[in-house]
C-alpha cells in the first residue's frame, strides 16, 4: 500500500551525540555536525571540485535546485534515520522536499531488478507549514532494506513486510500536521492509492512520541492508524531503542507490528542494527532481521536476513550514493536456498536547508 511515507535523509551522518541539554533535551544538529566535523578528516565530497567543467557545471546547477524546496529540522537519535534515509525522517522535514532513488539490485540467479522511486512533500502557502501535498512511489529507508523480502521484491525498493504492505502504487494526497514538538509528533493524512487506472482511497492518522531513558538510551514509539478501500483498516505499531556508544556508534532494536483488521492477522518484524560513522561524509549499517505473521498457519516465521549498508555522501550534503550486499532466506524455499544479492543506489534530496537547528 503506497501511501505508507517514505526513505522520513538528512545532512548528518549516522552519529548521535551522547551530550544533554539540561539535562533533558537532545543535542542539537549543530553539536553533532560540530563534533563530527572536528574528529573527521577535511577531505571534499567525491565528485566536488573535480577537473571536469561540464560535471562541475552540473553539479553547481543541481545545486540551486536543491537549495530552493523545503526546511529541515532533527532531533537527538535521528542521526541515523537522517543519513540512511527514512520514513521518520521525511516526515520531520519542515517545508517542500522531493527524494529522487535509483536502486539497482543484483541476484547471485541472475536476476536483476530496477526501478526509479520518487516521493515529494509540498507545503501549502498560508498554512504555517501544516498542510502538505504528498505525492510517492515507494519507501526507501534502511529499515525497508532489512525487512524486505529478496524473493519476491527489489531489495531496498518495496518491502513485502513494510508498514502498511506498501506496493508499487502510487499515492497523491493531503497531509495535516496536528501537533509537532520536540518529542511528540502526529498528522492526519487521506488521499488516493493509483494501481493503474483505479483509484483507491485510504485515510490515516499517524503519531511519534520519543523520550529519552538514560544518558546514553534513547526510545521512539510510533502509533499508525489507517484505512484503505482495498486492504482495510490496519494498525502499524514500532517500538526503537537506541544505545549511544559515542558519537560514531549506535546500536538500535526495532521492533514493528502491523495488525490487518479485514484478513485477521497479524505481521511481526524484528531487527537488529549498528551504526558506524566513518567520517562526516560516510556511514556504515549492519543488520539482521527476522520476519513473522500469524496467517493461515498461525504464528511462523516468513523470511530471515544479514547484510550492510555502506552510503557516502558524495557531493555537498545532497546526493548520496549507497552499496548494500545482503543475503535473505524465505519460507517459500524452506529456508534452505539463499538468495545473495547486492544493490548500488543514487539518491538526490532536493530541499531547503536555511531552517536547520
Amino acid at each position: 500500500m503506497a501511501y505508507t511515507d517514505t526513505r522520513d535523509s538528512s545532512e548528518q551522518p549516522a552519529s548521535i551525540s551522547s551530550n544533554q541539554q539540561n539535562n533533558t533535551a537532545a543535542p542539537s544538529s549543530d553539536t553533532v555536525t560540530k563534533k563530527a566535523s572536528s574528529q573527521s578528516d577535511n577531505k571534499q565530497y567525491l565528485f566536488e571540485g573535480t577537473s571536469s567543467p561540464l560535471m562541475n557545471s552540473t553539479f553547481n546547477y543541481l545545486d540551486k535546485i536543491q537549495g530552493w524546496l523545503g526546511g529541515y529540522v532533527e532531533d537527538l537519535g535521528e542521526s541515523a534515520d537522517a543519513f540512511f534515509g527514512s520514513d521518520e525522517d521525511f516526515d520531520r522535514t519542515q517545508g517542500s522536499r522531493l527524494d529522487i532513488m535509483t536502486p539497482l539490485t543484483f541476484h547471485a540467479n541472475g536476476k536483476v531488478d530496477t526501478r526509479v522511486k520518487f516521493r515529494a512533500k509540498v507545503a501549502l502557502p498560508r498554512t504555517n507549514k501544516r498542510w502538505n501535498m504528498i505525492v510517492q512511489s515507494a519507501e526507501n529507508s534502511i529499515q525497508d532494506y532489512s525487512n524486505s523480502s529478496s524473493d519476491a521484491n527489489i531489495s531496498g525498493t518495496t518491502s513485502a513486510s513494510a508498514t502498511a504492505n506498501n506496493d508499487t502504487a502510487t499515492a497523491v494526497g493531503l497531509r495535516y500536521m496536528l501537533e509537532v514538538k520536540d518529542y511528540t509528533s502526529s498528522f492526519i493524512g487521506f488521499g488516493w492509492n493509483f494501481r493503474g487506472i483505479s483509484p483507491d482511497p485510504y485515510a490515516r492518522i499517524k503519531g511519534t512520541y520519543k523520550w529519552q531513558l538514560s544518558d546514553k538510551i534513547y526510545s521512539r514509539m510510533v502509533q499508525d492508524l489507517f484505512w484503505e478501500s482495498y486492504d482495510g483498516v490496519g494498525l502499524t505499531s514500532k517500538q526503537t531503542f537506541d544505545y549511544q556508544f559515542n558519537q560514531e556508534n549506535l546500536f538500535r532494536s526495532e521492533t514493528q507490528g502491523t495488525w490487518w483488521d479485514k484478513e485477521q492477522f497479524y505481521e511481526l518484524h524484528q531487527t537488529f542494527y549498528f551504526y558506524q560513522t566513518m567520517n562526516v561524509h560516510r556511514a556504515v549499517a549492519y543488520h539482521v532481521g527476522w520476519d513473522w505473521d500469524t496467517k493461515s498457519v498461525g504464528p511462523h516465521l516468513t523470511s530471515y536476513h544479514v547484510g550492510f549498508n555502506w552510503r557516502e555522501r558524495i557531493y555537498k550534503k545532497w546526493l548520496f550514493f549507497e552499496i548494500q550486499p545482503r543475503v535473505d532466506f524465505s519460507q517459500d524455499t524452506d529456508f534452505r536456498q539463499a538468495d545473495p544479492n547486492i544493490t548500488f543506489m543514487l539518491e538526490a534530496q532536493f530541499y531547503d536547508r536555511k531552517f536547520e537547528k
